[in-house]
């Protein structure tokens, strides 16, 4: 079984990211990722929870190994984001104010 540091590195590397540009985006340093991946330290719950957040990871993936790596969820929200945007159109044509 992966430790979290491992699976870290996975979610890192398929993105595409350098631990600095990684550990950036949920606003840790380079060095905070770096340990964390080689298991020289846990990772905090606000750094799992910004983790998950900004990566869209699968937190039972993260912790128990079950599921997809991510959740898919970036793309539901865009697809929230253009149904909510579509209703608001209709609504404002009705109103005469398009």
């Amino acid at each position: 079984m992966e430790t979290i540091g491992e699976k870290l590195k996975i979610i890192r590397k398929s993105k595409g990211l350098t631990q600095a540009e990684f550990g950036q985006n949920i606003g840790f340093s380079k060095q905070a990722v770096s340990n964390i991946e080689n298991n020289l330290s846990n990772p905090s719950i606000d750094f799992i929870g910004k983790l998950i957040l900004y990566y869209d990871v699968n937190a039972n993936w993260l912790i128990a190994s079950v599921g997809d790596m991510f959740n898919g969820g970036q793309k539901q929200l865009k697809n929230l984001k253009n149904d909510i945007m579509r209703e608001v159109e209709m609504i404002l044509k009705k109103r005469g104010i398009s």
